[in-house]
């Protein structure tokens, strides 16, 4: 029993430290790498689901030199009214925070990647499963390596090459 349990404490521990998720600021200035101009992002999420989130993304804006737009997407009727304000805004890059939250539901995400895309404004997210259905990018961070998984057709619909330094990286996904 105990070795079972020990076991399971390493299986556990390796999971977690071998996919960890990449922090604000990293995916900031992987905004930056995609699209160079970025100086507005505009963010979707649920701040009650996601407390202290405000300040983190502000402190690391603040180091990438973008400005960021937060979007509070309380309910799925949110959504909308939500990206349009961040169009009104000039985003450069729209970005979905957090898989559970109000913005990442299915319905919410269908709207956003279509509308996003008529805009031509990329969409970064959590989730590689996420970009199969029409996010740009997302990053995910394996002990000191970052993995980023990109949507080859989105990237080429919105005119956006990958730099050279990260095409080692880059694993494409498509919807």
């Amino acid at each position: 029993m105990k070795k079972a349990i020990i076991l399971l404490a390493l299986f556990l521990f390796n999971f977690v430290a071998l996919s960890q998720r990449a922090t604000p600021l990293q995916y900031l200035y992987m905004m930056k790498s995609f699209k160079p101009t970025t100086q507005k992002v505009g963010i979707l999420c649920e701040l009650d689901k996601n407390p202290g989130i405000v300040d983190k993304l502000q402190r690391s804006a603040f180091s990438a030199g973008i400005k960021i737009f937060i979007a509070d997407v309380k309910e799925l009727k949110d959504v909308s009214q939500k990206f349009a304000e961040l169009m009104k805004n000039g985003v450069d890059f729209i970005w979905i925070i957090d898989e559970k939250d109000v913005s990442a539901h299915p319905i919410a995400r269908e709207y956003i990647f279509k509308n996003s895309l008529l805009n031509k404004i990329p969409v970064a997210v959590p989730d590689p499963e996420l970009v199969k259905e029409g996010g740009l990018f997302s990053l995910e961070v394996s002990g000191e390596e970052i993995k980023v998984f990109v949507n080859n057709k989105i990237a080429n619909a919105l005119q956006i090459n990958i730099p050279e330094n990260y095409k080692e990286r880059v694993q494409y996904v498509a919807n």
